[in-house]
């Protein structure tokens, strides 16, 4: 018997009942799981394994910048584009590369961000003015 099918339904259900401010630290966390498992694969040498988790992790950033609300965000979302258009360019540059450290040295980045999220979330003053630069 396998557990796989119950388990994804029950993370879809979660995911599709999250509010937007608890979305983004589950997508900060997706994108850590792949930023570690794109290191892991680049020193193993797995070129596809590799990709494949690169790519996930560019994807998810590309959800986050079309998450972004420029008009109620302001200063925030334009910030968060530029870091995300940074986070972007290391990928597709550790990718070429298969340079593990330039994706660890974003991992911890997206660490800090997930944290300052998680804590957002928390707190409802905080949060406010956070989420106000997603839509």
């Amino acid at each position: 018997m396998t557990y796989s099918a119950p388990a994804s339904a029950y993370r879809h259900n979660a995911i599709l009942g999250s509010s937007q401010e608890q979305l983004v630290p589950l997508l900060y966390e997706h994108l850590m799981v792949n930023l570690s498992r794109g290191v892991l694969l680049i020193r193993q040498g797995d070129i596809e394994g590799k990709a494949t988790a690169l790519g996930k992790a560019s994807d998810i950033l590309f959800e986050l910048l079309e998450s972004l609300d420029f008009d109620g965000g302001g200063e925030v979302a334009s910030r968060l584009a530029a870091l995300y258009g940074f986070f972007l360019q290391e990928i597709s540059a550790a990718g070429r590369t298969m340079d593990p450290e330039r994706v660890e040295r974003l991992h911890v980045m997206v660490e800090r961000l997930h944290s300052a999220w998680r804590g957002a979330v928390a707190d409802p003053g905080v949060r406010t003015r956070q989420t106000e630069s997603f839509r």
